[in-house]
């Protein structure tokens, strides 16, 4: 009996715990004293669909301008085994035939890069950040 009253105990203290409004704490995004502190929403990420089949690419064309900043989602298919290769990101990723791999990333480097089948040194398209 003893047990179960100091259980009860324990249970109501933790639920009436942060009840008093003045010592609870705001709901998330909220700083004390009712201001918002909420982070903007990013904007969303631009694709980049290209496709090497046949010796031939398509998708994009020989140059792709970006503000520098933007959201990337580059998607790749391919006839044959690869890798594709962002020069400048040092950032690769493989293909595998009929696959679409898919490489996201901030294009937060202000310049102009290449984008490359890497083992082939084929390059898909230039990426030029400004």
């Amino acid at each position: 009996m003893h047990r179960l009253l100091v259980v009860v105990v324990l249970l109501l203290a933790g639920c009436s715990a942060g009840s008093d409004p003045d010592t609870a704490a705001p709901p998330a995004g909220v700083v004390a004293g009712g201001s918002s502190s909420a982070p903007s929403p990013r904007p969303a990420a631009r694709t980049l669909d290209v496709t090497f089949a046949g010796g031939e690419i398509t998708g994009v064309e020989g140059r792709v301008d970006v503000a520098k900043g933007e959201q990337l989602v580059l998607r790749v298919t391919s006839d044959i085994v690869e890798e594709i290769h962002v020069h400048g990101y040092d950032l690769y990723v493989d293909l595998v035939p009929g696959q679409t791999a898919q490489l996201a990333f901030e294009a937060d480097l202000q310049g102009s890069y290449e984008v490359e089948l890497h083992d082939a040194g084929r390059p898909l398209f230039q990426l030029r950040v400004s």
